[in-house]
């Protein structure tokens, strides 16, 4: 079910995140696209190759973004470890989920009462997870993660687009994140987004990596948020249509 800023705004990458923790009250956000699942482009590419003129199209895997909560946390542990060198811990999660008021957090996965499994196959209940703390008028970014199986789709991108319309609708007026300097496919992200480098803090990450510090300013004015609101269609009309996932 669509929520009212949701309706007409949608989202391979790893995005780092701060060091610091950031959640008490859970924002309520839903949306659903369609996409391609990966094991059903494998059991289609098999059928291809054995049998190239009898071609079935493959299932599809109708997608939610909903809050995180406490039950999602194994999932989210196992996408942490795939997902950054410096991976968060099930007491920072829970702390975030329980304690911090300031801060909101969405999981994409499997849209409500479509089931995990398609094709025979179990699809993943956790996909992807993003969140954000609450400064004033500020959303500081901390994290945005996607399973490899499913990145390249532009679910990174419809999970930050989500990410910040609902920062946007609690007040904020600018969104901030580091990343590593290494981590061009979350920089091309955030750039695509109108983010924009506006500082450098050296050995940042725990391994000693130094972070780009960017902003999207302004974006409570309609001429910033007007773009990403006509990407979120775009994306929503490619996610209905389905996307087939990389080999």
């Amino acid at each position: 079910m669509y929520c009212a800023f949701a309706a007409t705004l949608f989202a391979s990458t790893s995005v780092d995140r701060t060091n610091e923790v950031a959640t008490g009250r859970r924002a309520r956000l839903g949306a659903t696209g369609v996409l391609w699942c990966p094991m059903a482009n494998f059991l289609n590419r098999r059928k291809r190759q054995s049998d190239p003129s009898d071609q079935v199209a493959p299932p599809r895997c109708p997608l939610g973004i909903e809050p995180l909560t406490l039950t999602d946390l194994e999932s989210v542990m196992e996408l942490e470890k795939v997902s950054f060198p410096s991976p968060w811990t099930l007491a920072t999660y829970h702390s975030e989920l329980t304690r911090n008021s300031r801060s909101r957090y969405l999981k994409v996965g499997p849209a409500p009462g479509q089931g995990i499994r398609v094709a025979g196959a179990a699809l993943p209940a956790l996909i992807a997870q993003g969140g954000f703390m609450l400064f004033g008028a500020e959303m500081h970014i901390v994290t945005i993660a996607v399973q490899p199986a499913w990145r390249g789709i532009s679910i990174g991108e419809w999970l930050l687009l989500a990410l910040l319309a609902l920062g946007r609708e609690e007040g904020a007026h600018t969104a901030t994140l580091e990343v590593r300097i290494s981590n061009e496919i979350a920089l091309r992200l955030y750039r695509r987004a109108g983010f924009e480098e506006v500082g450098y803090r050296r050995r940042y990450y725990p391994d000693k990596e130094d972070a780009r510090i960017l902003a999207l300013v302004e974006l409570h004015r309609q001429r910033v948020w007007e773009p990403l609101w006509e990407r979120f269609e775009v994306l929503s009309r490619l996610m209905e249509r389905g996307v087939e996932a990389p080999e």
